[in-house]
């Protein structure tokens, strides 16, 4: 079936819809009209610059380019998440969480891609970006969680803390329950997602494979791969940027750091 284009009339149409959420917002006084307004600016423009980008990243379709965009949304994400983890920018963190974050998205893409769909060419962008750019959501939603919930908890919970290192445990030992809390946290909406997927939720994959034209029976495989994918590549960025980054958290006396 011939894939339906949307004329950016039709797409300007699309937009009169956002007049019932922006009312009911002016209405109850929430003062996010602003923020909706900037929200949607972002959206279109940012959307725009990627499309047009991956239209010419999809045409030349070269490994390293492919490689240096993974490297570019990795960084993009690993601040978000440092933001919205209230952390500070500092090399001591950066690092860490990058190194963690690409070491664990590129472990899923080279898995996934050539050993599962085996591509017959090294990281072609047509499903190198998209999948990439999938996982990397995942992760960074994952991510916050993961350092909130460990960062938090031990915030609120040094006295426990510092009783096992009273007790002559090392400074893993003593965070391992605040570490394994983390971990739960922030593989329970992967989990979630993945017991009730199809039932309560097209994804976004499956979805756009059908709207392309792709059999649902094609489409359901891929989704149960990449379901796969991200449970491991969530799972693998918390571990190691928890495991790593968590170091930053302490000085030389194990010392949470506020």
């Amino acid at each position: 079936m011939e894939i339906i284009d949307l004329t950016w009339a039709q797409l300007g149409i699309g937009f009169i819809i956002m007049l019932v959420p922006a009312y009911i917002l002016w209405k109850y006084r929430t003062g996010l009209n602003k923020k909706l307004l900037t929200a949607s600016v972002r959206m279109v423009l940012q959307l725009l610059f990627v499309g047009y980008y991956l239209q010419y990243l999809f045409e030349y379709d070269n490994p390293w380019i492919n490689a240096a965009w993974i490297f570019v949304m990795v960084a993009v994400a690993d601040f978000a998440t440092i933001d919205r983890s209230d952390l500070k920018r500092k090399w001591t963190v950066i690092l860490p969480i990058f190194g963690a974050t690409f070491f664990g998205i590129i472990i899923i893409d080279l898995f996934f891609l050539e050993v599962v769909i085996q591509l017959p060419k090294l990281l072609a962008a047509q499903y190198t970006i998209p999948i990439t750019g999938m996982v990397l959501g995942n992760c960074l939603r994952s991510n916050v969680i993961g350092i909130n919930a460990f960062y938090y908890s031990l915030n609120e919970h040094q006295e426990r803390y510092q009783f096992y290192l009273s007790c002559g445990a090392t400074r893993s030992e003593a965070v391992h329950s605040f570490f394994s809390k983390a971990l739960q946290k922030s593989a329970n909406p992967t989990l979630a997602s993945m017991a009730t997927i199809g039932l309560v939720s097209l994804p976004g994959m499956m979805t756009g494979q059908i709207l392309a034209g792709a059999s649902p029976i094609i489409a359901i495989k891929y989704q149960i791969a990449i379901m796969m994918g991200i449970l491991g590549s969530v799972t693998l960025t918390v571990f190691f940027m928890i495991n790593k980054g968590s170091k930053t958290f302490f000085n030389s006396r194990k010392q949470l750091k506020m």
